[in-house]
């Protein structure tokens, strides 16, 4: 017969491991809940940026309608892991145009601004035509 070798752990591994899990579980989940908040904030503030370029081209082309709030929607839409449920509003202004998005999920919020310069080149070209 075989000579079997039974390995003992002491009862002290144990209870230490028993305290030591949970932290470092307790860890993981706080980095994936952070890592899955700057990525939506990413998405959300490029989602602001694009929405306000849009608004800017729209302001300036009377020719074609932009629903705004739907783009910015579709730009998120199955993009975002942690902050399901967004809220945005669009002003249109005479010089720039401002995305607002609020986002929240329990204690953590986020709210992103990005504004557009409405240009105008064409006023700009005219005027430097009648100082030539």
């Amino acid at each position: 017969m075989e000579d079997i070798k039974k390995k003992w752990v002491k009862g002290s591994s144990v209870v230490e491991m028993s305290y030591i899990m949970p932290l470092f579980l307790g860890l993981f989940v706080i980095l994936m809940h952070t890592v899955f908040y700057y990525h939506d904030k990413a998405v959300i503030n490029g989602a602001a940026a694009e929405t306000a370029v849009l608004g800017a081209q729209e302001n300036r082309n009377k020719t074609v309608d932009y629903d705004l709030e739907g783009f910015f929607y579709d730009r998120t839409k199955g993009k975002l892991i942690y902050m399901t449920d967004v809220d945005v509003s669009v002003e249109p202004g005479k010089q720039t145009v401002t995305v607002t998005a609020k986002a929240r999920r329990s204690f953590m919020r986020l709210n992103v601004c990005q504004r557009a310069v409405i240009a105008r080149p064409e006023k700009k070209i005219r005027q430097m035509e009648r100082i030539t």
